[in-house]
């Protein structure tokens, strides 16, 4: 029964989030200011830097886009139609609908970063060079789980809170300065990098650099994943314990629907 609801809501999700014309805007738009506006600033640059700054970071900023928004703006949106009680008491827990929302959310995403890809490849004739295609198809799996598990902490914690666009808004692009999306990590303050490592991420781009390289470096890809491996396992528990502080809070004050 939980799989056969898991993959209704996804379906259905998929369905309502590119009906609505900002998603699509975010979908299938805003990859290609993403990835011109990269190609701009690196566009003479080495084959190699142009993919991991360019293909990758651009790519990236779309993926973010949509998981971010999605999990802030589908629980905020809940609210304000007045069904976010619904969901929560159904008889399907609110957590296995959550997560539906934000595997669906994440394919749109991933359909972004390919867009990006294309666009690319084809516009700016830029190679797209994979020099382990399936190393990297895994890293992009792994990298996707990890991505989704931050976006349910996010998204419960949007439950949590009133101000769930005004935090959307504000954690969007900070997160593509501070992960290093654009541009290496260490051209930041020392205090800003703290930040970056432990955001996931910062080190799921990383992870997807190393598996991309010419020259694969074992320690590089090693501890990129070992990072990233690392905070899925916090940010699963931070969850778990969200998770648990909503539905008690839900439970006793009765007001998780108030807008």
């Amino acid at each position: 029964m939980l799989a056969r609801s898991l993959l209704h809501t996804i379906l259905v999700h998929m369905k309502l989030s590119i009906a609505r014309p900002m998603f699509k805007f975010i979908i299938w738009i805003s990859p290609l200011f993403y990835s011109t506006l990269a190609i701009f600033i690196y566009g003479t640059q080495s084959t190699e830097t142009l993919f991991h700054y360019v293909v990758l970071g651009s790519g990236f900023m779309a993926l973010w886009s949509s998981i971010v928004f999605s999990s802030a703006s589908d629980v905020n949106r809940e609210r304000f139609y007045g069904t976010l009680e619904m969901i929560f008491i159904s008889p399907v827990p609110f957590a296995v609908t959550l997560i539906g929302k934000i595997f669906a959310n994440t394919l749109w995403g991933l359909v972004s970063m390919v867009l990006s890809f294309l666009y690319l490849k084809f516009v700016f004739r830029l190679d797209l060079v994979f020099h382990h295609p399936w190393l990297f198809l895994a890293a992009l799996a792994f990298v996707l789980a990890a991505l989704s598990v931050f976006s349910f902490f996010l998204a419960l914690s949007f439950t949590l809170s009133r101000q769930a666009e005004a935090l959307m808004n504000f954690i969007e692009y900070p997160i593509y300065l501070i992960c290093g999306f654009l541009f290496p990590i260490t051209y930041l303050p020392n205090w800003v990098q703290g930040i970056s490592y432990i955001l996931p991420p910062t080190w799921a781009i990383q992870l997807l650099r190393d598996v991309s390289a010419e020259k694969l470096s074992t320690n590089s890809v090693t501890i990129s994943f070992t990072a990233i491996a690392f905070l899925t396992a916090l940010y699963i528990i931070i969850g778990i314990y969200f998770y648990r502080l909503m539905d008690k809070k839900a439970r006793i004050s009765g007001k998780l629907g108030v807008y």
